[in-house]
């Protein structure tokens, strides 16, 4: 599965199990962040081929480019729903019922709760932009110019 196919499955998965306040919230947050733990690993190792194969044959950059941009949204994702873990957390102390203090805190937590999902979708969609943008491939670096000729090293040239 092509980096671009891997994204756009694991974005799709993620918006097909929305995250609520109860403790099934907890679990899927908790799910998000492993998918997300594993394609951003899958992206660094790819990038990491490829600039191997960069480095030894002169193939392009893009990928490695492409792949290390969508890494670091991922990255950001994971510490989103990680925030939205803890406003799960928080909401699920609370008990039903309680003092009106207690539902403003709510009101609170699920303010934050939805704050992270958001910041956590947009840098999804960062990802994807990193990913599918095309990136302009880089140019090698000239060879290095011969060492200049020393007089004692033209005298013996010349012998």
């Amino acid at each position: 599965m092509s980096a671009k196919a891997a994204l756009d499955a694991v974005i799709a998965d993620v918006r097909s199990h929305s995250i609520g306040a109860d403790r099934s919230g907890f679990f899927t947050a908790l799910h998000h962040i492993d998918l997300l733990s594993h394609l951003a690993l899958r992206f660094a190792g790819d990038a990491y081929d490829h600039l191997a194969a960069a480095h030894e044959t002169g193939s392009p950059w893009h990928p490695v480019d492409a792949l290390t941009a969508a890494a670091v949204p991922l990255s950001r994702a994971q510490h989103h729903y990680a925030q939205a873990m803890v406003a799960v957390a928080a909401l699920n102390r609370l008990a039903p019922g309680t003092t009106a203090a207690a539902r403003l805190e709510g009101i609170e937590h699920h303010s934050v709760l939805r704050t992270h999902l958001h910041a956590a979708k947009q840098s999804l969609e960062e990802a994807r932009t990193a990913l599918h943008m095309p990136t302009p491939a880089r140019t090698s670096s000239p060879p290095a110019p011969a060492p200049p000729s020393t007089p004692a090293s033209t005298k013996s040239a010349r012998r």
